[in-house]
């Protein structure tokens, strides 16, 4: 079977995706370490029967929905490539948006806090683009700091510190040194996550997803303890649901510690992510 056909057979299996053909390439291109124009330029090549084999077994596991990521093994963000597996939330574009918005108003920052970092794509793009700064990462799942230890390792981010811990509770309070803190916590209602699609339902812990009765259980509790960790003008940084922005952001414009609300919409035109500063 040449490339070209066994492209074709992978995209009439994947037909219920939302974009099957582009999915059979990407799983290919993977498992031959290709780039893109590779691809193309070897379509009428034969593949060898041993790698036909692990073609058509990655292509059940995609049909089956198992997450693109969990079967390459990898998610890119930010330029880089970086470690993915089921122990943490798999990123969406959504969450390049919020690095970025935070980065942008960070200026030389000395400590930066990801609370729930999850893989740790955030907190190691963090250290890398500050290496100077101290990161500190929190989760409270032992799988998902696993992960993040991989990804800190694979690029060797020697100054992000990773802690186990529910969000900011192992810190102690009103130490107001961080100069940023960056978050993207659970915030699907708990009576939601059985309509998500079958790849988050099933492929994402649920622990990196429910977010309680409606979604902002640990949104709330981080706005509480956050302003004791934030110097003055300290920027905190949310990612949300569209239809929590609204909420979040009232909640921030009517509590004195904070001040400089804004939000920011996705490149759908949704509202997605809330910044503030601590006065």
């Amino acid at each position: 079977m040449t490339v070209l056909q066994a492209c074709r057979w992978a995209e009439a299996e994947l037909g219920e995706l939302e974009s099957p053909g582009l999915e059979a390439e990407l799983i290919l291109c993977d498992l031959m370490n290709w780039k893109r124009h590779e691809l193309y330029l070897n379509h009428e090549s034969d593949l060898r029967e041993s790698c036909l084999t692990m073609y058509r077994k990655r292509v059940r596991r995609r049909k089956n929905r198992e997450p693109l990521q969990h079967i390459t093994g990898k998610v890119d963000f930010l330029g880089r490539s970086f470690i993915a597996g089921p122990g943490a939330l798999i990123a969406r574009p959504e969450t390049e948006l919020l690095a970025e918005l935070f980065m942008k108003e960070l200026s030389e920052p000395r400590y930066i806090l990801d609370a729930g970092i999850g893989s740790g794509i955030i907190g190691v793009s963090l250290a890398l683009a500050y290496p100077a700064a101290l990161v500190i990462g929190t989760d409270i799942s032992r799988e998902a700091l696993m992960l993040s230890r991989r990804n800190k390792e694979l690029f060797n981010a020697c100054n992000l510190i990773l802690i186990r811990t529910d969000l900011i509770e192992a810190l102690r309070q009103d130490i107001r040194i961080f100069d940023g803190i960056v978050a993207n916590l659970p915030y699907i209602p708990s009576g939601l996550i059985h309509d998500l699609e079958p790849e988050v339902r099933d492929g994402d812990p649920l622990i990196a997803l429910d977010g309680g009765h409606d979604g902002l259980d640990l949104i709330r509790s981080l706005l509480v303890s956050a302003p004791g960790a934030l110097r003055g003008g300290g920027i905190l940084a949310l990612e949300l649901d569209m239809e929590q922005v609204g909420t979040v952001s009232q909640m921030l414009e009517k509590d004195p510690l904070w001040e400089d609300v804004r939000t920011f919409s996705d490149l759908a035109g949704h509202p997605r992510v809330v910044t503030a500063r601590s006065t």
